[in-house]
């Protein structure tokens, strides 16, 4: 294995490699000299940095540089503790300790490499995330995004709620975000996302996106500059709106700025041009309702506060209401609905209200 090269220099190699690992351009001028020195320095240092190449691509992240110079670090102390060997037998034992600490903790480290980021909010509490490509995560109340970023991709995952994605462009590795069965891919855009029960809303802000079933393939999904400067889609963009609601052979829906689209279990997939400060509303601690069913705009309120409101049947689920309400105000929602609709707010003795249908009480259109 070591013919060729005398251990005395494998020691050394070996030495550079943990010293380099400490502090690189602190030591860089020197590792040059030595390596110029002779060709069998180089012969050693090639040995000694093969385990180390063996962790490939995902030795360039900060989080791996971290955990590698962690296990070099274990290296180092268990060549200092092999010098006690007799001379014949340390070389080959200190770059066996060094392959061994570092060929080991590449499987930890990939291991890690794989493990999402993971953001969330509690009650009332929105967040906004930077990524380490400069993209941008605004979280709303109770919502909670998974991150994976490989060399290729930039895959994350809303777990629940709602967040807004400013995503800095990267043709190369394309933006997608899960949730529901379906996935959201752009390379430069923004684009709210919203899991609402089992609907999965998804708005377009900016640029362009394509939603596809979860399980397809991500495909770099990019514009070409028009001399006008619009865009226009490579794989799909001339799509009517008619088409892309109804999505194409292979479940593809494109958007343009300001479409939202509606995806559920019970009803087939619908785009429509809808109000963005409506949709945003909730950045600014609002929350809009343009003639909604009352159930849904339940599970929104439901989401900014402690107290939970129920809604108790089928008729009272099915009404509609329209305002703007703010976020947290439990009371100030609960006594508007009580008011403008047919509805009977009861208060349990854990706080939360129960809705029911009331015959008596005025039907309206709710607004403030």
């Amino acid at each position: 294995m070591t013919r060729g090269v005398d251990q005395e220099r494998l020691e050394q190699a070996a030495a550079w490699r943990t010293r380099l690992a400490e502090s690189a351009d602190l030591h860089a001028g020197e590792f040059s000299s030595w390596l110029a020195q002779d060709p069998r320095n180089r012969e050693a240092w090639r040995r000694v940095q093969a385990p180390w190449d063996v962790l490939g691509q995902q030795a360039t992240a900060p989080g791996v540089i971290r955990l590698r110079r962690a296990a070099l670090a274990h290296a180092h102390d268990a060549m200092r503790g092999h010098l006690l060997w007799p001379k014949r037998l340390r070389g080959p034992a200190m770059l066996a300790a060094a392959a061994a600490a570092v060929l080991a903790a590449g499987a930890f480290l990939f291991w890690q490499q794989s493990r999402p980021d993971i953001f969330r909010t509690g009650f009332g509490e929105r967040r906004i995330v930077t990524l380490s490509d400069g993209s941008q995560i605004t979280l709303d109340s109770r919502s909670e995004v998974a991150v994976r970023y490989t060399a290729d991709a930039r895959s994350l995952t809303l777990v629940r709620g709602q967040a807004q994605f400013d995503v800095a462009h990267d043709v190369t590795r394309p933006f997608s975000v899960a949730a529901e069965g379906h996935k959201v891919v752009a390379t430069g855009t923004a684009f709210d996302v919203d899991v609402l029960g089992p609907k999965l809303l998804v708005t377009l802000l900016k640029g362009h996106v394509v939603v596809l079933p979860q399980s397809a393939p991500t495909i770099p999904w990019v514009t070409d500059a028009s001399p006008t400067g619009a865009g226009s889609a490579t794989l799909a963009g001339a799509e009517s709106l008619a088409a892309s609601a109804a999505g194409d052979a292979m479940g593809r829906i494109y958007l343009d700025p300001g479409e939202q689209l509606v995806m559920s279990p019970s009803d087939a997939p619908r785009v429509s041009h809808v109000d963005i400060e409506r949709v945003t509303a909730w950045e600014r601690g609002e929350i809009v309702f343009d003639n909604e069913p009352l159930a849904s705009v339940v599970q929104r309120m439901n989401r900014y506060g402690p107290r939970r409101i129920i809604v108790g049947d089928d008729r009272t689920a099915d009404l509609l209401i329209s305002g703007v309400f703010h976020e947290g105000d439990v009371d100030g929602f609960v006594s508007t609905v009580a008011a403008y609709l047919s509805v009977r707010a009861h208060e349990r003795p854990d706080g939360d209200v129960v809705l029911t249908y009331h015959a008596s009480s005025p039907m309206r259109a709710a607004g403030t």
